[in-house]
């Protein structure tokens, strides 16, 4: 239960959509409804950065691909001439 002199309001949207707007005005919320036009906007808005995000996180991935196919093409290499060397070692001591 509140103390007195304490206001306590909530406030729950009526859709999942977001097209109520709190506004807080005198210690009362008020709900002012958002244009379809607006709606729109934010929603395309949001389709952008997501798409803008989407491509950032694809060019990153190729990015550690591309280091990673570095790294195998350098190790192979190094394990071949680590291999040639144990030959190498192994034909000297049976000499």
């Amino acid at each position: 239960m509140a103390s007195p002199g304490v206001v306590c309001t909530t406030v729950t949207p009526t859709s999942s959509a977001g097209s109520d707007q709190v506004v807080a005005g005198g210690g009362e919320a008020a709900r002012r409804p958002v244009a379809p036009a607006v709606m729109e906007e934010r929603k395309r808005k949001r389709k952008e950065s997501n798409r803008l995000s989407a491509q950032r996180s694809r060019a990153r991935k190729q990015q550690q691909l591309d280091e990673l196919a570095g790294q195998v093409a350098a190790l192979r290499a190094r394990n071949g001439a680590l291999g040639l060397a144990a030959r190498e070692a192994a034909r000297r001591c049976a000499a």
